[in-house]
């Protein structure tokens, strides 16, 4: 792959930062509100451990890079945690890529209104879908570059929020939010809105993933996953604090679109409309780049042996063209599925949420293994006491997603790693040099 085509530190920080806000800043404030301004503590919460793992991202990157970012680091610990982990890791992220398209064309529904029937919106994810697997079969430079865009036009709004929102922000409306609820616990409030929290900073590891596609690695994939994960982390807590001085919660809450409410108040209603496509575009520029991140993985997968060695077949651009195709289709086959669903009376939304936050689940294994493989890489002496110190933040950062998640998550999860160790005693079972 020539120079020329790879990725440069600016759009590097842009794939990191956009793959973490491109899909998850747009509706925060909404879900936030449901909790209260406490959230603010959440975020803090959540902001640290998220610059933890960051760290060990970056550090792992400059020490010891791998292309397929966690995958990799998994598998130097234990093959079979590299098997479990690259099963998890693209599953997960092709189905939460599949939710991004949905939040795309459900933002563009506010110029096409036929967009709110199942059908056509089916149509439309399906067709963003092929749209952005041909965008990433031209190159990471142009997803990259698509990137970027998307980023920009979505930080419009949220950091005109984050800025100039604090002209509007009345300290009585935020004291009147900090709960939503009197008759919840502070402590459970503050839980719950860590969870959220952490959910918006998944993607913190882009650059280490896609590696490969990007120049001068060893210096861009570090700077990139910490500047990525702090610009992030700084306008997610700006731009939501300033919206829950702004309005009272049920007004945010009941807010599909939070961002053009505050944007409406602070220069009119005129802008609601420019806010909405701002972010649909920015959700699939978003796609776009979360795409290049499951071929790459399950390019990774297949050089370790663990996916079919088809995935790990590039072009030219060292774009590993079959395997997005697969990943494509699969994502159409579930996007039907639903829409069958939704058609047959069942609640479609309900179900697709309940598939996205398993799969956000299975992320969080991934990140742990990256955490302890930094352990055991840089070992526990006094040279590496940072590095110690943003592991346990990172591996505490995992475990409070996987103790506050619900009941119905915990168990897939669980069920889900267990049925890969099956798999993976399958394939040892197969192989004649282990019998």
């Amino acid at each position: 792959m020539t120079s020329s085509k790879k990725i440069g530190l600016f759009t590097c920080i842009a794939v990191v930062a956009g793959n973490m806000m491109g899909s998850g800043i747009a509706l925060l404030p909404a879900g936030l509100a449901k909790i209260g301004s406490i959230s603010i503590i959440g975020w803090i919460i959540a902001t640290i451990g998220a610059l933890a793992l960051a760290y060990v991202f970056a550090r792992l990157s400059t020490k010891n890079p791998q292309e397929g970012g966690p995958v990799a680091y998994a598998g130097e610990i234990s093959p079979l945690l590299g098997y479990q982990t690259s099963i998890m890791y693209y599953h997960a992220n092709w189905i939460g890529n599949l939710a991004i398209a949905i939040t795309a064309i459900a933002y563009s529904s506010v110029f096409f209104p036929i967009l709110n029937q199942p059908i056509p919106a089916a149509i439309a994810v399906i067709a963003v879908v092929w749209l952005f697997t041909f965008v990433n079969l031209l190159g990471g430079a142009w997803v990259s570059k698509l990137t970027s865009i998307g980023l920009i036009l979505v930080l419009i709004p949220v950091v005109g929020t984050a800025i100039f929102g604090w002209a509007w922000f009345d300290m009585n409306i935020y004291q009147t939010n900090w709960l939503a609820d009197p008759t919840v616990d502070s402590s459970k409030s503050i839980i719950n809105s860590v969870l959220l929290c952490l959910w918006a900073f998944v993607g913190v590891e882009s650059a280490s993933v896609s590696s490969g596609l990007v120049k001068n690695p060893q210096r861009t994939v570090p700077l990139a996953t910490l500047l990525g994960t702090a610009v992030a982390g700084i306008i997610y807590i700006s731009a939501s604090q300033a919206i829950s001085g702004m309005f009272p919660n049920g007004e945010v809450a009941q807010s599909g679109a939070p961002f053009a409410l505050s944007s409406a108040k602070m220069v009119g209603d005129w802008v609601k409309p420019f806010v909405s496509a701002f972010t649909a575009i920015a959700c699939l520029t978003s796609l776009g780049s979360w795409m290049m991140l499951v071929g790459q993985a399950g390019l990774r997968a297949a050089k370790d042996g663990n996916f079919p060695a088809i995935f790990a077949q590039v072009d030219n651009n060292n774009v590993p063209r079959k395997g997005l195709i697969i990943a494509s289709t699969m994502m159409t086959i579930l996007m039907v599925l639903i829409t069958i669903v939704s058609a047959s009376g069942s609640n479609a939304a309900d179900l697709f949420t309940q598939l996205t936050s398993i799969a956000v689940m299975l992320t969080m294994f991934p990140y742990f293994y990256s955490a302890i493989n930094l352990i055991r890489f840089e070992g526990m002496t006094t040279k590496s006491t940072i590095s110690l110190v943003a592991s346990i933040l990172a591996i505490l950062f995992c475990f409070i997603a996987l103790a506050g998640a619900e009941k119905y998550q915990i168990t897939a999860t669980v069920l889900v790693s267990l049925t890969i160790f099956a798999f993976y005693a399958k394939k040892l079972g197969n192989n004649p040099a282990n019998k």
